[in-house]
């Protein structure tokens, strides 16, 4: 899912973070980063993700539910299961797009 697809996150506006997202779907979305959070955590998130010729974003608040030690080219680095906790209407289409875009599409005969 590395294509076309960041993330930016932070636990206070003063403080944000870049992550790489491995998974996502509507419940939620695998991350990994550098920075060592705690499980029960709460963050705001925003997803930039290309939609054709510009980029779109999405914002939401998550909760991380499971960390684990992950190496991604010889780093030691954290992979993070969060979990969405509150996403507006407007914002979960955004993610609805994002997922569309993401799938296969079925190849007619």
């Amino acid at each position: 899912m590395r294509d076309g697809v960041s993330l930016e996150y932070w636990e206070t506006c003063d403080a944000r973070q870049g992550g790489v997202i491995g998974d996502i779907n509507e419940k939620g979305l695998l991350i990994r980063s550098h920075v060592n959070m705690s499980v029960g955590g709460e963050l705001k998130i925003k997803v930039f993700f290309s939609a054709g010729i510009k980029f779109d974003e999405f914002q939401a608040s998550v909760k991380i539910i499971r960390k684990d030690l992950c190496c991604v080219e010889g780093w030691e680095a954290y992979e993070y299961q969060l979990e969405f906790m509150r996403i507006s209407e407007e914002e979960r289409l955004e993610l609805r797009r994002l997922l569309d875009i993401r799938q296969p599409k079925a190849i007619s005969s």
